[in-house]
């Protein structure tokens, strides 16, 4: 029986266009995986939707992390940069439920002076079935003066190594 229901969920996944064969993951060099937890869902039995922010976030520490860079409790990274979120959007496609494994693919889109752009998209693992879409817009702030200033070259550097042509550096 639960073997049918995950062929039916994954089923209604093609129909709604909404699964990992209608999306390009090429672009997207980092995956990370997480469970949904119990404490994590609403009185509906699915994954609160401030969630999926957190899901992101973790999404970007490891991409971070990934590239070598690790932030610090002070919020700073150990490379002295600090980095704050300034726009979030999210769409929200199919829920998630307690015990659900999830795939977080995590890209940067672009850079600009001060700013770059982190797009997630969050998928159910077993049945491949999209459930989020996420863009966040990250700014870089001066530690004296609290106010957007660019983004360091060698940070630039390493972004651009791993995303390739995949970001685009925009003025």
């Amino acid at each position: 029986m639960n073997k049918l229901k995950k062929q039916l969920e994954r089923l209604k996944a093609l129909i709604n266009g909404r699964d990992l064969m209608t999306v390009d993951l090429s672009k997207y060099k980092h995956k990370y995986q997480l469970r949904v937890r119990n404490f994590q869902v609403d009185s509906q039995g699915i994954v609160h939707n401030a969630i999926y922010l957190e899901y992101c976030e973790i999404g970007r520490v490891e991409y971070v992390r990934n590239l070598g860079i690790h932030l610090l409790p002070t919020g700073i990274y150990d490379d002295g940069v600090k980095i704050n979120v300034k726009k979030n959007e999210i769409t929200y496609e199919a829920p998630a439920r307690v015990d659900d494994l999830l795939e977080i693919y995590t890209r940067i889109s672009y850079i600009k002076n001060s700013s770059f752009c982190f797009e997630h998209l969050i998928f159910k693992a077993q049945t491949k079935e999209l459930l989020v879409t996420q863009k966040s817009v990250q700014v870089n702030l001066s530690q004296k003066t609290n106010k957007p200033e660019r983004l360091p070259d060698h940070l630039r550097k390493v972004i651009i190594d791993f995303e390739g042509n995949n970001v685009e550096l925009l003025n």
